[in-house]
């Protein structure tokens, strides 16, 4: 754990000015108690005494000795009070500061899991589920601020108080003192044993929570499946699994933790009872010093104790720092190298050489040899599973390939950084995927700098104008999270729309229009009609109706290219392709017969 805890308190360097604030105001707390302790003996005799005459034989305020009688009757409360205001400030300097602190760590951690989150690839992220992923964003970075505000913070304070009624126990007597306060270490062992059963505890909690957060994300996407196999008896089961062993590893933490301060707390006693035994025997000190000895021995313990209760959040902050950091040391599959350029725009092609991929056991592609000439309309069909998508995934450098290369205008992708790759592509995907904002918004996201006037261009070409100005606010028109406010044929012109204003070299149409009833295909056909003409565009497809005008078509099967040719020469080949293209034409007619 200690490693992790370390490794969290990165965050804290860019934010150490508003530490030390937060340590000033602890130090003023610290000092404060370390007064309380000193006065407490006078301030009795002061209250048996009557005054000045009690002070001076106490000899523990020497300027307060000298004063008149009716100077020392007001001057040791004022001072009294001087000390709580003192330490009422620096508690709420303290607790702001550390607020403070807290929130801006807090907010660098989110920045960065974010950061990761959007720049992992596809295929890395479909190996973790989404509930877990949220729960680590939310649950875990929620426990480093409990610990960022409560645990470094009375750390610094209880710390310094600790040290500093030690001080003051051991001024009064240093055998009664050290014997008294010798019980503290004592604990250490057992408590620390203690600790790193929270640990444990703690960390099987998370993980249960993440599955817990993982499985209702689950339910609630596929809801409309549990509920037609009437399968919510056995979510229900897995789910209460689930929260029963969450709940048996967070009651056995807090058991732990609850046993920490009970420890102290008996020890404490312990000490003060043998303390007081000798002392009033031996008569070793004034009673008034005895009296500071005590106070500042109670006193000690608490600021220990807390240290032990705040322990928790340290112990939930590591096994929260454990999961978190478990995504932040994910490695995107293509990374940069170190001499890597940005790559010029596209003038004459793209190729595959060779390319072997594999999805662990599970072969994409099978020594694929691929070319996309620039100002041709390239097409991709074939089944499920013959490596289509996978290609996409080697354009845009979501993936690298494991033997072979992938050549941009004949140099190797690698001598490139990957973002620049991406700028040479525009991608529509089956999933149209839009963002909660204005039709404008969305639109611009492919080129924040582009002028109205420009983006209407693009809607045209896509044939999304006219709808948009249908819209009650036109282009301003607000249209909710993922365009639920649009038909399907819509969302995907817009998203045609968006890659068209990119203006990059090369538009990927990914399985653009599978996923579309057939009047919204007919739109968007009409729509990559106006668009595909005379552009460098790739266009993956299982609906071959949707390719017929390609440039080449290459049918793919079990990671390789097995035919290549325009519609009308495959057709004539009668190979794969004729037998694909008469197999959905053919099923067609017949449904529509039926």
């Amino acid at each position: 754990m200690l490693p992790v805890l370390l490794r969290l308190l990165r965050y804290a360097r860019p934010h150490v000015g508003v530490l030390i604030l937060a340590f000033v105001g602890s130090a003023a707390v610290a000092a404060a108690m370390g007064a309380y302790a000193y006065l407490t003996g006078p301030a009795l005799r002061f209250l048996l005494s009557g005054g000045q005459e009690g002070f001076a034989s106490a000899q523990r305020v020497p300027w307060l000795a000298d004063l008149p009688r009716e100077a020392a009757l007001w001057g040791f409360p004022l001072l009294m009070v001087v000390v709580g205001a003192a330490k009422g400030v620096g508690y709420l300097g303290q607790f702001y500061f550390m607020g403070l602190f807290a929130q801006r760590v807090v907010k660098d951690l989110r920045r960065e899991l974010f950061l990761k989150l959007t720049s992992l690839s596809p295929s890395q992220l479909a190996k973790l589920r989404t509930g877990d992923l949220l729960s680590r964003f939310s649950s875990d970075v929620n426990a480093v601020e409990a610990a960022a505000m409560y645990t470094v913070g009375a750390y610094i304070r209880d710390s310094l108080q600790a040290i500093i009624l030690t001080g003051v126990a051991l001024s009064m007597s240093p055998l009664l003192g050290a014997v008294m306060l010798f019980v503290v270490p004592l604990a250490a062992l057992p408590a620390s044993r203690l600790m790193r059963k929270v640990l444990k505890r703690t960390r099987e909690g998370q993980t249960q929570l993440g599955n817990l957060a993982g499985q209702l994300h689950e339910g609630l996407g596929g809801l409309r499946t549990i509920q037609a196999f009437n399968g919510q008896d056995a979510e229900l089961a897995r789910f209460s699994a689930h929260a029963e062993a969450h709940e048996k590893a967070v009651v056995s933490a807090a058991w732990a933790r609850g046993a920490v301060p009970g420890l102290m707390e008996v020890l404490a006693a312990a000490a003060l009872a043998g303390a007081l035994a000798y002392a009033a025997g031996a008569k070793l000190m004034p009673p008034e010093a005895l009296l500071s000895l005590l106070t500042s021995v109670i006193l000690v313990y608490q600021p220990v104790k807390e240290l032990g209760r705040v322990t928790q959040f340290a112990v939930q902050a590591g096994a929260a720092g454990e999961r978190l950091f478990a995504l932040l040391d994910l490695q995107h599959p293509v990374e940069d190298a170190p001499d890597a350029v940005p790559a010029p725009k596209l003038s004459r092609g793209i190729a595959l050489e060779d390319v072997r991929f594999s999805y662990g056991e599970r072969r994409a592609l099978d020594g694929l040899t691929l070319e996309l000439k620039a100002g041709q309309v390239t097409a991709l069909v074939g089944g499920s599973g013959g490596g289509k998508s996978t290609v996409t995934s080697m354009l845009l450098r979501f993936e690298r390939p494991q033997q072979g290369k992938l050549l941009l205008d004949g140099v190797d992708a690698d001598r490139y950084s990957a973002t620049s790759v991406r700028e040479q592509f525009a991608l529509v995907t089956q999933e149209p995927l839009l963002f909660q904002g204005t039709v404008l918004d969305n639109l611009r996201y492919a080129r924040p700098d582009a002028t109205r006037e420009e983006v209407e261009a693009a809607a045209k070409v896509a044939h999304a104008d006219g709808f948009i100005r249908a819209l009650p606010e036109g282009y301003d028109t607000r249209i909710g999270e993922r365009g639920v406010t649009l038909s399907g044929g819509q969302r995907q012109r817009l998203c045609i729309a968006r890659a068209v204003l990119a203006k990059a070299p090369v538009l990927v149409l990914d399985e653009a229009t599978s996923s579309l009833d057939p009047e919204s295909e007919r739109e968007v056909q009409a729509a990559l009609a106006a668009v595909l003409p005379g552009r460098t565009a790739l266009v993956i497809a299982h609906r071959l109706s949707t390719v017929v005008n390609a440039d080449v078509l290459h049918v793919m099967e079990a990671g390789r290219v097995v035919e290549s040719g325009t519609h009308a020469e495959l057709l004539q080949r009668g190979g794969r392709y004729a037998s694909l293209w008469q197999m959905q034409t053919h099923g067609s007619m017949d449904k529509g017969a039926a």
